[in-house]
């Protein structure tokens, strides 16, 4: 609903480092709520304690907390897919509240939204700012006999999953990408499109163009023009870090820069390059359209790649490329 700023006050650390998160909704979405909750604000040096209840009583905001935490939370999750979020900071007596549209067929997404109110609010309130409005004002918009907000009748408790559950999905990505060939400190780069199966076990396909390189020795030289494809099985570790492996080719058009002496490439025209590929990718979702990336990795050539020109006087390398070729890319991702 709202978040005002203000100046800096010693707020932080005056009730500790717990959270009081108290839940409305079925054991097994409770359990994927903290997840969440736990993974964004660990980084903080919150300790999240979860409480479970059928639905949230609105005269419970009215009281202050037996106990010193450092804030309290109650969530509501409706059938229909939404949610309303209260937050109370008892140090400065503040409350916010937040009404969180959702989809009942993607509950991930509303978990991921819930989570970063959640961490978005402690870091101001860690950061001495005020969050929400004053209590009693915002308990005027509620009113004393308005119902509790409700959920889906209790269910009998499940033990909480070990990892939330992720959707299947096709996902789209551009990036780009620069590679280092080695010999020389060469580098080659250009954009690509990759097209990913989003799932725990998973899959990515991507094609790349390489901006043309000019290499040149002496008296001879190449121009090369690079198309590359890859297919990759993805394998994710965590909600933001993915690894893959998988293989590849790369498509690689030489056209010849004669010199003065006579000579011509050992195989001139284009080649086809087998490779493997090993890659590591973090993701940060800055919208719930779009997620940024960065990926790290490495391509393998075994096949031991030269661009040799023959000549009168000797053969002449200009290019041997590393067989291990380090890369990365920045791109955006669109799920």
């Amino acid at each position: 609903m709202w978040i005002a700023l203000a100046a800096p006050r010693a707020w932080a650390g005056e009730l500790g480092n717990s959270l009081l998160l108290t839940v409305a909704a079925p054991a097994e979405e409770s359990a994927r709520l903290v997840t969440v909750a736990r993974e964004l604000l660990q980084p903080l040096d919150v300790q999240v304690e979860l409480r479970r209840v059928p639905h949230i009583d609105v005269a419970e905001l009215r009281r202050p907390s037996a106990q010193s935490y450092f804030a309290r939370v109650w969530i509501a999750l409706s059938p229909t897919g939404s949610a309303r979020l209260y937050l109370e900071h008892g140090a400065s007596d503040r409350l916010l509240v937040r009404d969180v549209p959702g989809n009942a067929s993607n509950p991930e997404l509303l978990r991921e939204e819930l989570g970063h109110i959640l961490q978005a609010a402690v870091e101001g309130l860690k950061a001495g700012e005020e969050v929400g409005e004053p209590r009693q004002e915002v308990l005027q918009q509620v009113a004393p006999e308005q119902p509790p907000v409700s959920v889906r009748p209790r269910e009998p408790p499940v033990p909480p999953p070990t990892a939330p559950e992720r959707r299947s999905r096709l996902r789209a990505n551009l990036r780009y990408e620069a590679r280092w060939l080695g010999d020389g400190a060469r580098f080659e780069d250009g954009p690509g499109l990759a097209v990913a199966w989003a799932a725990p076990l998973g899959a990515e396909l991507g094609v790349y163009y390489r901006r043309p390189l000019r290499v040149e020795v002496e008296p001879v030289g190449a121009r090369l023009e690079t198309f590359s494809a890859r297919a990759l099985v993805i394998l994710e570790v965590s909600r933001r870090l993915r690894l893959g492996a998988g293989l590849g080719a790369d498509f690689v058009r030489v056209t010849p820069i004669q010199g003065r002496e006579a000579s011509e490439l050992t195989e001139p025209g284009s080649r086809t390059l087998a490779l493997a590929r090993l890659q590591a990718t973090y993701g940060h979702r800055v919208a719930r359209w779009l997620e940024l990336e960065v990926s790290a990795g490495v391509d393998l050539d075994p096949s031991g790649t030269r661009y040799v020109f023959e000549r009168d006087a000797g053969d002449l390398t200009v290019l041997a490329p590393s067989p291990l070729r380090p890369f990365l890319s920045l791109g955006a991702s669109l799920p």
